[in-house]
């Protein structure tokens, strides 16, 4: 019989009702158009929209900087900037249909809620209804009050892209206009500055661990965890060091310890968890050691992450990729780097290659996923492996040159607006290479997530 394990760690980022069912809701103002969380989103991003707010104690809610709006797992919006009755508070703003929703979305007792620091709802609170202990604003009425308002009037695939903040920053079009090269030499500066900042990190990691292996499989990991679990892998990463997981016997048991220390293992046999599986891996549990471990890591985001980016299949990845705690590292660095796109399409290679045997441990499905794809091989070139070249041999920091570029997220894509406003074309100018996405996270990191009066502290605040 299986023992008793804590739940799977979940959590996540709300779905938006399609329909008119429980979680979808109609309002006689608004004439027919459904509507749920996506449009109260708008509302709080859309300084234009945004009304006057209290909280329900009557404390005046000034927004200062609405946040970074999270496509992700987690709260709505990060690093908000808000202040309440005077107080001024910086953290994360989550939104909901009704503030009942806290709970039944089990957010208090989800760390990733911690740093929330106003709930926003539409409908006020149910008498008898807990709510959280977080400051609570209503929507409803202040935006009523208005006269004429009207769920139609929002369009939610407009957002949060085309519609800016209230006033524009210091840096709006900072770079609009510039010429081609001016542009891409700004954004290759501050890539390769993040790809500095980052192999000073890992060097760091490195001297304190007393180990370049534990250093590079942390960050191997972290760029596993994809932008959602991040932080869960990496703490996993520590958890279970290197030396343990390679010293395991086999890539199974390699995995069971993982998913154990994880939290992961799973607990009811599913057709994506038939029977025959999970008693494989508790038994390989169970050899290792791994079943009454600890939960290190926290919690993990589950709800909204694509089937081929969940832990389980990473964790797959993972079990392959170590099975010696020098092996992958020593293949990546020995590829010759005279030409970066050659090196970076054998460093991609070499990735899948190695995380390949972690398909033989998932469950067996009429249609398998691969543990690591070409995309997510791309993206731990550009965080891990080559942060960790230049570490020991800053002259690698020319191999950027050579990688594709990620997928552009968010942070990418608004500090892009703000910088070159909201006609440029990406193609041209950023979205081919490596280098440049690199430095508009490194411009967003260190500049455009700050609040506003941040702005005069950037240098490309002046124009």
């Amino acid at each position: 019989m299986t023992p008793p394990l804590p739940p799977c760690i979940g959590g996540g980022a709300d779905a938006t009702p399609s329909g008119t069912g429980s979680s979808g809701f109609r309002e006689p103002e608004s004439e027919g158009v459904v509507w749920g969380e996506r449009h109260l989103q708008c509302i709080w991003a859309d300084p234009k929209l945004r009304p006057a707010l209290c909280t329900v104690g009557g404390a005046p809610v000034d927004v200062i900087d609405p946040g970074t709006w999270n496509g992700g797992p987690g709260p709505d919006f990060r690093d908000a900037t808000v202040s309440i009755g005077g107080v001024r508070r910086v953290g994360d703003v989550e939104i909901h249909v009704r503030p009942g929703d806290w709970e039944a979305h089990g957010h208090s007792a989800d760390p990733a809620y911690a740093s929330v620091v106003l709930h926003v709802a539409w409908f006020p609170p149910r008498p008898g209804v807990p709510v959280p202990d977080v400051p609570l604003a209503i929507l409803r009425d202040a935006m009523l009050e208005r006269g004429g308002f009207s769920f139609d009037q929002i369009d939610p695939s407009a957002y949060p892209w085309s519609r800016g903040e209230a006033e524009e920053r210091p840096c709006s079009g900072a770079l609009a206009g510039a010429p081609p090269e001016r542009i891409r030499a700004v954004l290759e500066s501050a890539g390769r500055a993040r790809a500095a900042r980052k192999a000073a990190e890992i060097a760091n990691r490195a001297a304190l661990a007393d180990s370049p292996d534990q250093a590079f499989y942390e960050e191997i990991l972290a760029a596993l965890g994809w932008r959602a679990n991040e932080g869960p892998m990496r703490r996993l990463a520590r958890c279970v060091p290197v030396s343990v997981l390679s010293a395991l016997p086999s890539p199974r048991e390699r995995y069971a310890t993982l998913l154990g220390r994880a939290g992961l293992l799973p607990r009811e046999p599913s057709r994506s968890a038939p029977p025959e599986w999970q008693s494989a891996i508790w038994d390989a549990a169970f050899r290792a050691g791994a079943v009454s471990a600890p939960d290190e890591t926290r919690r993990w985001a589950l709800g909204a992450t694509r089937p081929a980016n969940h832990p389980r299949v990473r964790l797959a990845a993972a079990a392959a990729m170590f099975g010696r705690p020098d092996a992958l590292r020593r293949a990546l660095f020995a590829i010759p780097r005279e030409d970066p796109r050659a090196w970076a399409a054998e460093a991609v290679r070499a990735l899948v290659d190695a995380a390949a045997p972690g398909a033989a441990l998932l469950p067996p499905s009429p249609r398998p996923l691969r543990p690591l794809g070409a995309a997510r091989a791309t993206a731990i070139l550009v965080n891990a492996v080559v942060p960790a070249l230049v570490a020991e041999d800053p002259a690698a920091i020319r191999l950027l040159d050579g990688v594709k570029a990620e997928d552009l997220g968010s942070p990418m894509r608004e500090t892009a607006r703000r910088l070159l406003g909201p006609d440029h074309n990406p193609a041209a100018l950023y979205a081919g290479s490596a280098l440049r996405t690199q430095g508009l996270l490194e411009l967003w990191r260190g500049r455009c997530r700050a609040a506003p009066e941040a702005c005069a502290a950037c240098p490309l605040a002046a124009k």
